[in-house]
């Protein structure tokens, strides 16, 4: 639904509204201002006041669009027929192709730094993670704050493995929460020569390096990203690195699992979500692989030759020979069950 002219006349918008590519395909650009529906106007008064702050400090390293008042200087205008809007200025710049290895990856790093430093140290609104939406269900399934199982049992087979496999694979994440943007990669745009411009904030309370591994896995999902590309993120002090990969490993969860909810009924729609979903799983399980030790109850001068079994949906059988008291084989964990077996043989 676009703007109604109420609307449009409380904001001092004189042009025509044009729909907006991408998103949910709500917004709309008048002239110099881009509207979008204010579902909740609460919300939507508090990302006001959050991003008016952040627009006025100086040198940032991002910019972010201000937002702009209603002839009754609210930050939300209303009429009958649409709803209530919020106004925002339209800012120069286009998002970035994720195929391959995009250049932009360096310039996203530095702007999501950037604009958590920013948001550290900020409360968390009061009605945060209370709004029952899919994403807000997905999250909270990804941390561990709500029971997985309903959702995963009317989803279709692979889809509901994937996710099972990642759930199992999940370990305590130590790093500090604090507000940040959760949906990163398609809402920063990149103009020559200024800042990336950080729009349509989607408040979460995580540690501030699961933005950008929600944006490498939307890369790796819808993109056509290079895998390579998660070996610089997990470098970065801001990703939580040696936790990186478990801050992954849920970002993909919230994903699949948002797939399954928005999805739910729709079976082609659903068999495509796990298409793409299943080798970027694979990816992220092998970077969660831990190494099971087994165990070479001989003298030193003894080769420990070990057959590692995973069964179930991983058959796969590894022989190694090494002259070591402690042989380490790197497999899958979590729901795939492992065997190891050592037998010692003669070191020559």
């Amino acid at each position: 639904m676009r703007p109604g002219p109420a609307v449009l006349a409380a904001f001092g918008a004189r042009a025509d509204p044009v729909s907006l590519p991408g998103g949910e395909g709500t917004a709309w650009r008048a002239g110099a201002l881009v509207l979008k529906p204010a579902a909740d106007p609460r919300v939507a008064r508090w990302t006001a006041d959050l991003y008016q702050a952040l627009a006025e400090r100086p040198g940032s390293g991002f910019r972010v669009p201000r937002p702009v008042r209603a002839a009754s200087r609210d930050w939300v205008a209303a009429d009958q027929p649409t709803g209530a809007w919020a106004a925002w200025e339209l800012l120069p710049g286009e998002p970035a192709d994720w195929s391959g290895v995009s250049p932009s990856w360096p310039r996203l790093i530095a702007a999501s730094e950037a604009f958590h430093a920013a948001l550290a140290g900020r409360p968390a609104p009061s009605w945060l993670g209370r709004d029952g939406s899919p994403w807000t269900v997905s999250d909270q399934v990804a941390w561990g704050d709500r029971d997985p199982w309903s959702i995963l049992a009317a989803a279709p087979g692979p889809l509901r493995g994937q996710v099972r496999r990642l759930l199992a694979a999940l370990r305590p994440v130590r790093l500090p929460a604090q507000l940040i943007h959760g949906d990163l990669g398609g809402n920063v745009l990149f103009a020559d020569g200024e800042p990336p411009a950080v729009i349509d904030f989607s408040p979460y309370w995580r540690p501030a390096g699961l933005a950008l591994a929600v944006a490498a896995v939307d890369a790796l999902l819808w993109s056509g990203a290079d895998p390579v590309i998660l070996n610089d993120l997990a470098s970065q002090p801001q990703c939580g690195q040696p936790q990186f990969d478990q801050l992954l490993a849920r970002a993909l969860v919230y994903r699949l699992v948002t797939e399954m909810i928005i999805r739910r009924g729709d079976q082609a729609g659903l068999a495509a979500a796990a298409r793409v979903g299943d080798p970027v799983t694979g990816l992220v399980l092998a970077r969660l692989a831990l190494p099971i030790s087994v165990v070479a109850c001989a003298p030193p001068a003894t080769a420990v030759t070990a057959f590692v079994t995973v069964n179930r949906s991983c058959p796969l059988q590894v022989a190694v020979t090494q002259p070591v008291r402690f042989l380490e084989v790197p497999v899958y964990h979590g729901d795939l069950y492992v065997t190891a077996m050592a037998r010692h043989t003669p070191y020559p």
